[in-house]
């Protein structure tokens, strides 16, 4: 009897250790993709709940968890560049030290940590100090958030109660989207290696990269299928962007002729014929 209601003692108690409950500090996943790099962050959210945060239960100047429970973590694939500093691909635990003005943020090898407690300096890989700025709105959840983002940048923000502080990223697209044309053409069929070449076309022109390797990559695609306008197209703008404006001409002129002979067959009207249009005004004026 005595090991029977020991049993059931025990049940109870594992079966209340695992009640599904609400919690204080809800977690939360974040994921964001800023050029060709993949973020992660990983963190707990505490809410305000009439309590005074700053100065009192985040103390000035001293290192916090940037949330609730295990420390906040963030985690991206490629190197990336915060506030300036480079910092390898992988994941850290991001702790903040803040301050009436100006905070000191964090990234940390140890992602394992509860609260503040073991966080050795020099685990750091990196320790920025960022304007904090105070409002007049308040935040009642913690809330991290990307913003900002155009291209290969963006800011890291992070608000709760009555402070926001933004921490510029940047990342380099270009080497890695170089990389991926490289990967693709080296490892693309042959159905598909004339939209990878006018693809790299397209990339190298309109960042301003190389517009001779550009016109390689869209002749290239031209010879390996001759019947897409917006290739001819894309030659188009490449022949501009050297300064041969005949043949740019010629060659949107050649746009125009494959998309509305594609569109005849279908019984539909060339949708981008008065883009085409524009593109040889413009493109014959000078």
């Amino acid at each position: 009897m005595k090991k029977t209601v020991l049993a059931m003692l025990a049940f109870a108690s594992f079966a209340m250790n695992a009640q599904d409950l609400p919690a204080p500090s809800p977690f939360s996943t974040l994921e964001q993709r800023v050029g060709l790099t993949d973020f992660t962050v990983e963190y707990s959210r505490p809410g305000v709940k009439g309590r005074e945060v700053f100065g009192d239960l985040v103390p000035d100047g001293k290192v916090w968890r940037t949330g609730a429970n295990k420390a906040t973590a963030i985690e991206f694939n490629t190197p990336v560049t915060f506030a300036g500093q480079l910092v390898p691909a992988g994941k850290y635990s991001l702790f903040t030290i803040p301050n009436q003005d100006t905070w000191t943020v964090i990234l940390n090898k140890n992602t394992e940590l509860w609260g503040a407690d073991g966080y050795d300096e020099k685990q750091d890989v990196l320790r920025a100090d960022v304007a904090a700025l105070t409002t007049q709105e308040s935040t009642e959840t913690l809330t991290i958030d990307f913003q900002s983002i155009d291209g290969g940048k963006a800011e890291l923000v992070i608000r709760w109660a009555n402070k926001v502080l933004s921490l510029p990223i940047e990342v380099d697209v270009q080497a890695k989207a170089i990389a991926n044309i490289k990967a693709a053409l080296a490892n693309s069929n042959e159905d598909d290696l004339w939209k990878v070449n006018r693809n790299a076309a397209i990339y190298y022109t309109r960042n301003n990269i190389d517009q001779k390797a550009a016109l390689e990559y869209i002749e290239k695609s031209l010879k390996l299928k001759a019947d897409n306008w917006y290739a001819h197209y894309v030659h188009g703008e490449i022949l501009y962007a050297l300064g041969e404006n005949k043949k740019a001409v010629k060659a949107a002129e050649k746009a125009m002729e494959v998309g509305t002979e594609e569109a005849n067959q279908a019984s539909k009207e060339f949708a981008y014929g008065a883009m085409l249009e524009e593109a040889m005004e413009k493109w014959s004026s000078k």
